[in-house]
């Protein structure tokens, strides 16, 4: 346990320093993170004889970044020259060419690389970029609308806040297992205990420093909702990731993080929880 912590605690701490500085550092940081994390997953899947074509995963995942990335950088930056660039390199037009080649390259995989290359092969590797990256990408959507670094931390204190929680009320109070056909260390108190911590961290996050010290007007129950709403799907999200990893028989994704295990091992949450706060705050505040 005290691994854990001091592994987690760190990460705070930089997450901290990394969110004060401009927001392209942010971008680079979640870049460099969704290509480690997507690393870890074909990694795990190959431990069950699957071949994900890599070579297109992380490409996609690097040209679907850096293009979050400009657009981040020429936010901060409001650089023309850059501008003009980004203009050619990603219009339209050039995303959906790579999208209809990537596409080609990864079935043809089948056709002239028929032995080593099987359709679940094809199928895991555009499960990896959607279930990754993509997902990932919402941290920018949620960053680049009104109020987006208000919100973006609402999304870590929610999700983490639960995943904390989660721990140590199941550690210390939870008897009854949660789903121990897929993680026998969940517990039906750690789900509860972490889904009402998130609705208390993330209530007092909003009425305190979004409401309080930034001095916007959401109305309270709005932080209640997304508490709740943190608390619900990052565990959703956990447990998938617990699925994946019962099916191809690992206990971590990676070691990166002592305690934690990979960077996916701290993500998985993560994932399902940008989207839904990028998608509750468009449609209801």
């Amino acid at each position: 346990m005290k691994t854990r912590i001091i592994s987690g605690v760190l990460a705070g701490m930089l997450l901290f320093i990394i969110m004060l500085l401009p927001s392209y550092v942010m971008a680079l940081t979640v870049c460099a993170i969704s290509i480690i994390a997507l690393f870890e997953f074909y990694q795990s899947v190959k431990k069950v004889n699957f071949h994900p074509v890599q070579i297109v995963g992380f490409f996609a995942c690097i040209m679907f970044l850096l293009y979050l990335t400009y657009k981040t950088f020429l936010i901060d930056t409001n650089n023309e020259f850059l501008s003009n660039i980004s203009q050619v390199i990603f219009q339209q037009n050039t995303f959906y060419l790579f999208i209809y080649l990537s596409i080609v390259y990864l079935l043809l995989q089948m056709v002239f690389h028929k032995k080593s290359f099987t359709l679940n092969d094809i199928a895991l590797t555009i499960l990896g970029i959607i279930y990754i990256p993509f997902l990932l990408s919402f941290l920018f959507l949620v960053r680049f609308l009104e109020n987006g670094f208000e919100y973006v931390w609402l999304i870590f204190i929610g999700t983490y806040s639960t995943d904390i929680c989660a721990y140590f009320i199941g550690k210390f109070f939870g008897k009854t297992k949660l789903m121990p056909e897929i993680s026998p260390n969940k517990t039906v108190a750690g789900a509860v205990g972490g889904a009402i911590g998130s609705v208390i961290f993330t209530t007092l996050f909003g009425v305190l420093y979004i409401n309080g010290y930034e001095g916007l007007n959401i109305p309270y129950y709005h932080f209640i909702i997304l508490g709740f709403l943190c608390g619900t799907i990052s565990q959703l999200g956990d447990w998938s990731a617990s699925a994946i990893k019962r099916n191809v028989g690992v206990k971590d994704f990676g070691h990166i993080m002592p305690g934690h295990g990979g960077l996916l091992d701290r993500i998985d949450s993560l994932l399902f929880v940008a989207p839904a706060v990028y998608f509750y705050i468009q449609f209801f505040i």
